[in-house]
């Protein structure tokens, strides 16, 4: 989790991340100016990276396309020839794979916070002055 700062509590964007609370509220004062700011603690959500479930219809698809002049007169060699389990531990072989790759390359997120409730943080008022401080 980290923090994160908006000018209003159902602002549509979310500025961080920062590591502490107090980081956030100095970055929104910084980005919002002395007023009331909001603070949260959040993270983005997490993409689903099992993109090759339940079935490998797209790969079983792509094989059969471009392999098809090498299988028999009834198909075999082709998809139709694959076993349940085969499949199965294909899906998880892809999965893994493409897992990897969307976290090597930051992919495995989304763009969403998923935002513990807000809070406001009000401007002190310097009472010598009589400006937010």
């Amino acid at each position: 989790m980290a923090w994160y700062h908006a000018a209003t509590v159902d602002a549509e964007f979310w500025f961080g991340p920062a590591d502490t609370r107090d980081a956030a509220i100095a970055n929104g004062r910084v980005r919002h100016g002395p007023g009331r700011l909001w603070v949260a603690e959040g993270k983005p959500f997490e993409a689903d990276l099992r993109v090759f479930e339940p079935d490998v219809a797209p790969v079983v698809d792509r094989f059969d396309s471009i392999n098809g002049e090498i299988f028999g007169e009834d198909g075999e060699g082709g998809s139709l020839y694959w076993d349940e389990a085969a499949c199965a531990d294909l899906s998880q072989r892809l999965n893994a794979a493409f897992a990897d790759w969307a976290m090597t390359h930051g992919y495995h997120r989304g763009w969403q916070l998923d935002l513990a409730d807000g809070e406001e943080v009000r401007p002190t008022l310097t009472l010598a002055r009589g400006e937010l401080g």
